[in-house]
């Protein structure tokens, strides 16, 4: 993310769609999203949270401002990610690859938002290591084609959850 901004929110879209539609047409946990109703946005104001490192959160878009975002011309978003700018400037492509495919994974099925949890931080910590997001770690690009979500997790993959 680049850090000249103008305003404490930018809309990314230009930059992380892309990204978002290959990991969607590559991996199959992911087909039911439809990349065109996700508003992606970098918050360069807050770090997301006190306690702990927050490099995003993903949510749906209040039915209010759906209607006031679609009156003003825009794509009926009903999804938004928001990436905090001061925990993910130093995320390489690869680290921001694998940040996408792990907040795109919280959004179910049924369209419903998993919360953040044990399971999905250990699915990361098993295939991409502790310390993936730190400024230093190298890993692999999700995108190559000799990378696959469910070998790098070997005999610990887990499919998303299930709607409950």
């Amino acid at each position: 993310m680049e850090a000249s901004h103008e305003f404490d929110f930018e809309i990314c879209n230009n930059r992380v769609m892309p990204i978002a539609d290959d990991l969607i047409k590559k991996y199959d946990e992911l087909r039911h999203i439809d990349v065109s109703k996700i508003l992606f946005v970098v918050n360069h104001k807050s770090s997301g949270g006190k306690k702990r490192v927050v490099l995003a959160r993903t949510a749906r878009v209040p039915e209010k401002w759906r209607d006031v975002l679609f009156q003003l011309g825009a794509c009926s978003y009903f999804y938004v990610i928001e990436f905090y700018e001061k925990t993910t400037s130093c995320l390489d492509e690869n680290q921001m690859k694998a940040l996408i495919y792990r907040e795109l994974r919280r959004i179910g099925p049924e369209g419903q938002i998993y919360a953040p949890d044990i399971h999905d931080w250990w699915q990361v910590l098993i295939g991409l290591g502790p310390h993936w997001f730190y400024p230093d770690a190298v890993i692999p690009d999700l995108l190559d084609d000799n990378v696959d979500w469910k070998k790098l997790m070997g005999n610990s993959y887990e499919p998303p959850r299930s709607p409950d």
